[in-house]
């Protein structure tokens, strides 16, 4: 279906950060290939990551799951961002792992509910949308 990707920045000086500029990436990126159709038949994945500064941290750490909505056929999850992977050189990495991550629970979260959720497919697409030099091609 869809891949929603949003961040939480809890102050204007994490702009153009390492990690805003790989959700930013993978949000773009996520969008083309929303509008292309490569995501998979079935439900639609939202997630926001919720940064951490010195000042200012998520009431959470990890992932969690922010509830399934039938009617619009989205599941929603939260990732909370440790403030040192904000400046980090391996942020895109760490998107890209937290994508992987959400992925696997989505899928566990389906079985339960009997939901067809191709995992295999979501895959293909997140590692496409991940990797380095997305879109280059388009470029020349």
């Amino acid at each position: 279906m869809s891949l929603f990707v949003s961040m939480n920045l809890p102050s204007y000086e994490m702009v153009k950060s390492p990690i805003d500029e790989a959700i930013t990436y993978i949000a773009a990126h996520a969008l083309v290939e929303n509008r292309q159709g490569h995501f998979p038949v079935g439900p639609s994945l939202d997630i926001t990551f919720m940064l951490s500064s010195k000042e200012d941290t998520p009431p959470f750490t990890g992932m969690r799951m922010g509830g399934y909505n039938p009617e619009g056929g989205t599941l929603y999850f939260e990732a909370a961002v440790p403030e040192p992977i904000t400046r980090s050189e391996h942020a895109s990495r760490y998107v890209a792992l937290v994508l992987q991550d959400m992925v696997d629970n989505a899928k566990s979260y389906f079985e339960g509910l009997a939901i067809d959720f191709d995992i295999s497919a979501w895959r293909r697409v997140l590692d496409s949308v991940t990797a380095p030099g997305y879109g280059k091609e388009m470029e020349h």
